[in-house]
């Protein structure tokens, strides 16, 4: 029998929570997990009728309590990949080899909404073996070393490993991470800053390596080879630095007529603890940009992940004059709400101090959640251009609010199950299953990334001089 805990959920990613779990999980006693645990415990084999009955669970889960399971994908296509995946249970697999069916499945469900976990001995194992010993850098079908290393100079790229392209490896690995619909760009994100690193997921794919057969392109332009030691995560070279903002909110004035509205989280908790009101802060950055007589507003959403429902709306009453709707409908398995619900069924009004001039709006892969939500808003009501790289929400809405997490009963993977389906008020896209694509793509460069340069903002201030 499954455990399961729900938890009110004010959406956004674990991302901070992993990177800080790896440096706790590094520092406890190598081999021993708090609560008597061992990391042996992750080469333990689990027969195939357990690996079968906790396949089962999920499913069964899935289908008592996920609204949106059919958003993307029908009922008759995901029955064929539970019963594709079922068929592959006939040996003894570790909970590692077992993590890589239920991530498989769940990224065939196409919901962003909906991840898994492996246990923490599982993870302290994975971080004590042999990995790859390098964090890359994905661009599109590109991989590349973001740092200084011992052996390889920054932007060195890598065209193989072991003889297979780096391009055919991304589009494996891709198989393994949730998103919504057919949206690349998250699971880019998910590889390169999230909590799928490109070095453990390549160890949860391709196995444990002793070394790797690499081929790169020197910054000459000549192809070399190498063979590259595998090596545990303490000195694993290029990892993805934490970032934690003492402001998450913020209003600059970078250019004559040209205002910056910054805010990288919609979420409460976050806020509470930098000590920012979001709904004072909006209502004073709108009235000072009004007093101010700016021309062009550009409102930077990258890497916010969302947070809650009601700032979305908010932020628009503030760039409309006029009323607005914001959801189509919320509904979970069990209930169709109600604006008595919750707020943003009901007919949205305009604030006093709404900026009725140019807005261009900032997104990239981690513009997620309730940050798609406003933007899907803003898109459909042709409130202004977007400038970057496609968000990773979804257009039509997403499966997120409160959640139910899971422990299969015998491998102790934890599932995080979405509890309400949301339907954003929006007129018809090109397509059902992506996210809000910008008018203006624009994706850094690898050099851009490790010199900093910030060529989408540099983009948007000057579209800004041309209004």
């Amino acid at each position: 029998m499954a455990i399961i805990k729900r938890h009110s959920h004010s959406k956004f990613t674990l991302t901070k929570f992993f990177k800080k779990l790896v440096f706790a999980l590094l520092t406890l006693t190598v081999g021993t997990i708090a609560g008597g645990q061992t990391i042996s415990d992750s080469l333990i084999k689990i027969d195939p009728e357990s690996l079968k009955q906790d396949l089962t669970v999920f499913r069964d889960s899935l289908q008592k309590l996920h609204p949106g399971l059919y958003r993307y994908q029908n009922k008759e296509s995901l029955t064929k990949k539970f019963d594709s995946c079922y068929a592959t249970l006939n040996e003894q697999m570790t909970v590692i080899e077992y993590y890589k069916v239920i991530s498989f499945f769940i990224s065939a469900i196409e919901d962003g909404h909906t991840s898994c976990f492996l246990p923490r001995e599982a993870v302290k194992y994975i971080l004590n073996d042999k990995i790859f010993p390098f964090q890359l850098r994905f661009i599109y079908n590109e991989a590349y070393i973001p740092c200084e290393t011992k052996i390889f100079p920054s932007a060195t790229e890598l065209i193989s490993i072991d003889g297979e392209l780096i391009g055919k490896i991304k589009e494996k690995l891709f198989r393994y991470l949730p998103s919504d619909g057919r949206i690349q760009t998250e699971k880019y994100w998910e590889m390169n800053n999230g909590d799928n690193p490109f070095f453990i997921l390549y160890y949860l794919i391709y196995g444990k390596k002793s070394s790797f057969n690499v081929r790169y392109k020197t910054k000459t332009g000549k192809i070399e080879s190498t063979v590259l030691k595998a090596d545990n995560f303490k000195n694993l070279e290029c990892f993805p630095k934490l970032v934690d903002f003492d402001k998450y909110l913020h209003l600059d004035y970078p250019q004559a007529n040209t205002a910056i509205l910054t805010i990288k989280t919609f979420n409460e908790d976050f806020l509470k603890k930098s000590n920012e009101d979001f709904a004072n802060f909006l209502k004073v950055s709108f009235q000072e940009i009004n007093q101010k007589g700016i021309k062009t507003l550009i409102i930077d959403l990258r890497d916010n992940g969302g947070g809650q429902d009601v700032f979305g709306s908010l932020l628009y009453s503030y760039l409309t004059d006029k009323p607005f709707s914001y959801y189509a409908s919320l509904e979970s398995v069990s209930k169709k709400f109600t604006a008595t619900d919750h707020p943003n069924l009901a007919i949205q009004k305009p604030k006093e101090n709404n900026f009725k001039n140019t807005v261009l709006f900032l997104i990239n892969g981690k513009s997620f959640s309730t940050t798609a939500e406003f933007c899907a808003i803003a898109k459909s009501n042709k409130r202004g251009k977007f400038i970057g790289e496609e968000t990773g929400g979804g257009y039509y809405g997403n499966t997120s609010g409160e959640r139910t997490t899971i422990i299969l009963p015998n491998s102790k993977i934890k599932i995080n199950i979405p509890l309400t389906k949301y339907v954003m008020a929006v007129k018809k896209a090109k397509y059902k299953d992506r996210g809000i694509i910008p008018e203006y793509t624009i994706s850094p460069t690898i050099d851009d990334i490790i010199h900093s340069k910030d060529v989408q903002l540099s983009a948007a201030l000057k579209l800004a001089v041309r209004k």
